[in-house]
C-alpha cells in the first residue's frame, strides 16, 4: 500500500512549545544522559505503560527470540488474561456453555505452531474464518506493557570537540499490512541520517517496522519526514553524535489468539494461546516517526 505523505516538523534541536531540560552551548541543545533524551521526549510524544493492538502484530514485532520467563518478570500472564477482554473486546471471551482447555501459555515467541490446527503459526491462523456459523474471524491481537521508551534507530559517529559537523535527517513511511486481513495496521520507517565531510562522515540508514496502537489504527498514522539540513557545534573537550530516536516504545507482552473450533470427532472446544513477543508501537496520536537529538559525552 502507498506510503501516506505530509510535510512534518523535524525536532532535531528542540520541539515547539517545549521546554529544553538539557544543556545549551553556542546555541545547541545537547543531551548527556538517556534520563534528560526520555524527559525531553516525554514532554510531546507521550507513551501509555499499557497497550494493546488489535489484529496480529505482522510488524513491529522484535526478531530475536522472546522467552516467557522474561515476559513474566515484567507482565505476569494472570494479569494478561484479565487484561484481555477489556483491552482488546468481548471476541476474546470463552463462553461457559462450551468445553474450554488451557490457557495455552507458550514457552517463546518461537513456540507459536498450534496443534489443534496442523501446527499452522499463529501469522498464519489470524484472520481465518471461525468454523462456527456464528462467528467471527479468529480473535488477534497483543497486550503488552511498555519495556523500553524511545528506541534508538541509528546513530551518527561520535565527533570530538572543539569541531563543528553537518547533518541531514529523513523518514520515510510505508503502511504495508491492513487490518482487514486479520492482521493489525502497521508498517516500516526507513531513515537516513548523513553527516557529510570531516570526522564521522557518512550516509546510515535503517529499517525499522512497527504497529499502530489500538486506538489510532485510523488516524494520527506517522507520515513521511521531508528532508532537514542541521549543524552540530561540539564545544571544546567533549564528544558529540546524533541519535534518531522512534517516536514510539517497545511493549512486552503477549500475541494473543481465540480458537473456537469442532474437531474431527464433532466434538466443539475453545481455548485462548498467549505467545511471548516485543513489539513496537507508535506512540498514540502522533504523526512524526523520528525525533533527531544531539547526544554529548
Amino acid at each position: 500500500m502507498a506510503a501516506a505523505l505530509a510535510t512534518t516538523l523535524l525536532t532535531g534541536i528542540s520541539l515547539v512549545g517545549s521546554s529544553t531540560p538539557a544543556h545549551a552551548d553556542d546555541g545547541n541543545t545537547y543531551f548527556k544522559t538517556e534520563q534528560e533524551v526520555a524527559d525531553f521526549l516525554s514532554q510531546s510524544v507521550h507513551l501509555n505503560q499499557k497497550e494493546a493492538v488489535k489484529g496480529y502484530p505482522v510488524s513491529g514485532q522484535d526478531s530475536q527470540e522472546v522467552k516467557l520467563d522474561d515476559v513474566e518478570k515484567a507482565y505476569p500472564h494472570d494479569q494478561a488474561l484479565q487484561d484481555i477482554p477489556s483491552e482488546l473486546g468481548s471476541g476474546f471471551n470463552l463462553p461457559q456453555s462450551l468445553p474450554t482447555e488451557g490457557p495455552d501459555i507458550r514457552k517463546s515467541s518461537s513456540d507459536d505452531k498450534e496443534p489443534w490446527m496442523g501446527n499452522w503459526d499463529a501469522k498464519s491462523l489470524c484472520g481465518q474464518p471461525n468454523q462456527n456459523p456464528d462467528g467471527e474471524p479468529m480473535p488477534c491481537g497483543f497486550v503488552g506493557v511498555l519495556d523500553k521508551a524511545y528506541p534508538t534507530m541509528q546513530t551518527s559517529a561520535a565527533v570530538m570537540g572543539k569541531a563543528q559537523f553537518s547533518y541531514k535527517t529523513q523518514a520515510t513511511v510505508g503502511q504495508d499490512t491492513s487490518q482487514t486481513s486479520g492482521w493489525s495496521v502497521g508498517g516500516k520507517v526507513s531513515s537516513e541520517l548523513t553527516t557529510p565531510g570531516g570526522p564521522g562522515g557518512g550516509t546510515g540508514g535503517t529499517e525499522l517496522n512497527f504497529t499502530y496502537s489500538q486506538s489510532t489504527t485510523t488516524t494520527n498514522k506517522w507520515t513521511t519526514m521531508t528532508e532537514q539540513n542541521n549543524t552540530y557545534d561540539v564545544p571544546d573537550g567533549t564528544s558529540g553524535w546524533v541519535e534518531g530516536r522512534a517516536n514510539g516504545g517497545q511493549y512486552i507482552g503477549y500475541t494473543v489468539y481465540k480458537l473456537d473450533l469442532t474437531d474431527g470427532n464433532g466434538d466443539r472446544k475453545q481455548k485462548l494461546v498467549l505467545i511471548p513477543a516485543r513489539v513496537l508501537i507508535q506512540a498514540p496520536g502522533n504523526s512524526v516517526p523520528m525525533t533527531f537529538v544531539k547526544r554529548q559525552g
